[in-house]
Formats: structure tokens, sequence, C-alpha cells
């Protein structure tokens, strides 16, 4: 796959991560269970998408893939736990946004959450490192790892564009 197919299907990755965040918005509106399901098919996308990208940019080899995916299911079971706080998170702060209920107290929280996950994500990424180098290559190893940096990148430069910057007091 060239460098344009692979960042089209990111850039559609980014895009499925933006309805997470809209849907997220009618969720935290109190919209009823539609507004769920439409966040859970969302990022059933997210991962359809991403979990195709890794199987077509790994190219692995039988025996390569027979000791990788259940790995990398575990992997992404506990990173996909990780994205559900970022999700919450996410959706907790446009709420509020959109309701003007911003205070000190709740950007401090914030702020401990966002580097919380985000140490938490490292933290997963280090753990599965030697299982991952258990299963393939030094070289995929580290394709692996840059396809996933440059998914999540573009996931969070779509929604870099999506949620608001805090205006302060």
């Amino acid at each position: 796959m060239d460098g344009v197919q692979f960042m089209g299907r990111v850039y559609l990755a980014g895009i499925a991560a933006l309805f997470i965040v809209v849907f997220g918005q009618l969720q935290a509106q109190g919209s009823n269970e539609q507004a769920n399901e439409e966040i859970a098919e969302g990022r059933a996308m997210v991962r359809a998408g991403v979990d195709e990208i890794i199987r077509e940019e790994l190219a692995l080899t039988a025996e390569e893939a027979e000791l990788f995916w259940p790995t990398y299911a575990a992997y992404r079971s506990e990173t996909r736990a990780l994205m559900d706080r970022y999700t919450a998170m996410i959706t907790e702060y446009m709420g509020r946004y959109d309701r003007g209920d911003l205070s000190d107290e709740y950007a401090s929280d914030l702020m401990e959450t966002f580097f919380s996950i985000k140490r938490d994500l490292l933290d997963v990424k280090m753990k599965y490192l030697p299982k991952f180098k258990k299963s393939l290559p030094a070289l995929k190893v580290a394709r692996f790892y840059q396809l996933e940096n440059k998914i999540e990148a573009e996931i969070d430069a779509q929604l870099a564009l999506a949620v608001p910057l805090i205006e302060p007091a």
C-alpha cells in the first residue's frame, strides 16, 4: 500500500473519531440510546480500519500472524480501555464547554486525566514491546509502532480541529 492510500485510510479513521466526538456531545446533552449505538458504531469503524491497516502494512507470514494476532488482540483490549477513558474525557469536556461549565478545578482535573491516559498508554506500549518482539522481527515491530503512531497522530489532529480550546477567564 502506498503512502497516499495509507493516509487516506488513516484520514477515514480520523473522521470516525470526529463522529465519536459529535455523538459524544449528543450523549452528554442527554440523548437516548441511539447516540450510544452510534458512538459504538463509530468506534467499531475505527477499530476495523486500524486492524485492516495493520494487517495490510505488516505483511505477516503465516507463522508470524499466528503469533502476532493473539498478542495484538490483548494489546488492543488494553489500549481500547484507555481510549474509552479518553473518549469519556473528551465527551465530558465538550459537554461542559457547551454548557459554559468550566472552572480552574475542572481544568486541573482535565489535565491530570489527560496526562494519566497518555502515560498509561505509553506504559501499555512498553509492556507489549517484548511480547511483540517474540512474535515478529524487530523491523516489523518498529513498523507496527510507527503505524500506531501515525494513526494516533492523524486522529489527534482531527480531534484538535474539532475540540475547542479553553477560554481563560
